[in-house]
Formats: structure tokens, C-alpha cells, sequence
């Protein structure tokens, strides 16, 4: 390459890199952080974050997804589920190429947390079908099941879930707080402020954990 070629090349590569350096963040950066974030939960950093993402690529479905988590763990179950239906929408328009999480029955699962807290037990329940069709048995899938069942109300199955989700993951901290609600539905409330405890002692920090320590004291 002549000199005079060389030097037009590095000019132009050192101004490119110089503008560069200007750019925002990309939405490919943050999404990661806010998926930190949520994972602390830092739920309302996580949100901000994740919203700029999505500003950024609106087709980003696992900022979406991890949005559409922020808002439910919020309790702002409207929002979430339209966010989560989006998610939805984009990750099906990906096809073959949306190789990064959620998959099928992540999104399902989110989608029946929010139909639950809605009290759209039909809408959930198909969603719950959806995702134990994408994946083999998880106590994930027990823990909601068990949370469908409380709000039928059928306390006994809901009670039968849980026992199984806790038998196939002792850790899962919601497997213990909707257990509380189904044994203290079911008349037993010794049961249920166990799972109670069991739920601060493993998520101290969640949303439901003033509703937990509420119902102990209530029932101590």
C-alpha cells in the first residue's frame, strides 16, 4: 500500500474509532446488565436499564423478557404481561435464530405468572400446558401449578404440586411461599407459617417478603 493510501487509511480508522467512543451503550450491553440487575434484585435499576435497551432495539425480546420479570416482581402485573406478550411476538418472529434466553417454556412460565396474578386462570392454565409440552418436569412447573390450584380454589392439588416442587428442589423459595398459602387455605397454619419462614430464611429480599412476616406474626 502506498503511503499515501496508508496514512488516508489510518486517518479514516482513528476517526471512526474516535466516534465511536461517542455512541450510547448498545442495547446488546445493557441487556446484560439489566439481567444483573434483576438477578440482585435491584428490580427498579433493572427496569431502567432494560427500558434503554429496549429503546435502543425494540426487537431485543430478552430485554423483554427480563423486563416483563422486573415489572411482575413489582407487582405492575398489566404492563408486565403486555411486555411479556411481546417478548413472545419477537422471539417467534426470530425463529431459529433466537438462540439466547428465554426459550419456550421460560416465556410460558412468565406468561403464567402474570395470567395468575390477573386472576386469568384459563389464559394461565394454557400456559402452564405450553410449557410443560417445551420441557420435561421442573419444579418451576410444580411451583405455578401449585400456584393455579390455590387460586381455583383446590388446596389439597395445590398442596400435592408443592410437596413435589419442594421434593425436586428443596431451594425453591416460591415452592415454600405458596405453600404457606395452600396449607393455611387447607386449615393448617403451623404448616403454613413453616413454608412462611422457610420462604425469608431462602429469599430475604423478595417483594413477598413483607407478606410473609405479616402472616407469621398474624398467625404466631
Amino acid at each position: 500500500m502506498h503511503k499515501g493510501k496508508l496514512s488516508c487509511f489510518i486517518l479514516t480508522l482513528a476517526c471512526f474509532l474516535s466516534l465511536t467512543a461517542l455512541v450510547p451503550q448498545p442495547a446488546l450491553a445493557q441487556t446484560p446488565k439489566g439481567i444483573e440487575l434483576y438477578n440482585a434484585w435491584e428490580f427498579q435499576a433493572a427496569e431502567k436499564v432494560l427500558r434503554e435497551a429496549l429503546k435502543a432495539n425494540p426487537q431485543d425480546f430478552q430485554a423483554s423478557y427480563y423486563l416483563g420479570l422486573c415489572l411482575l416482581q413489582q407487582e405492575k402485573h398489566e404492563e408486565a404481561l403486555a411486555i411479556l406478550l411481546k417478548a413472545k411476538e419477537a422471539k417467534d418472529k426470530a425463529g431459529a435464530k433466537a438462540q439466547t434466553d428465554p426459550d419456550t417454556y421460560q416465556l410460558q412460565i412468565a406468561l403464567a405468572r402474570a395470567h395468575l396474578e390477573l386472576k386469568k386462570l384459563p389464559e394461565a392454565w394454557q400456559n402452564l400446558e405450553a410449557a410443560k409440552a417445551a420441557h420435561a418436569d421442573t419444579a418451576e412447573l410444580h411451583v405455578f401449578r401449585g400456584a393455579y390450584y390455590i387460586q381455583k380454589p383446590d388446596p389439597k392439588k395445590a398442596i400435592k404440586e408443592l410437596n413435589k416442587a419442594i421434593e425436586m428442589d428443596p431451594k425453591n423459595a416460591y415452592a415454600h411461599y405458596y405453600a404457606g398459602h395452600a396449607y393455611l387455605r387447607d386449615g393448617n397454619p403451623a404448616w403454613a407459617v413453616d413454608h412462611f419462614k422457610e420462604f425469608l430464611n431462602l429469599a430475604p429480599h423478595a417483594p413477598e417478603a413483607p407478606k410473609a412476616k405479616a402472616l407469621i406474626d398474624a398467625l404466631c
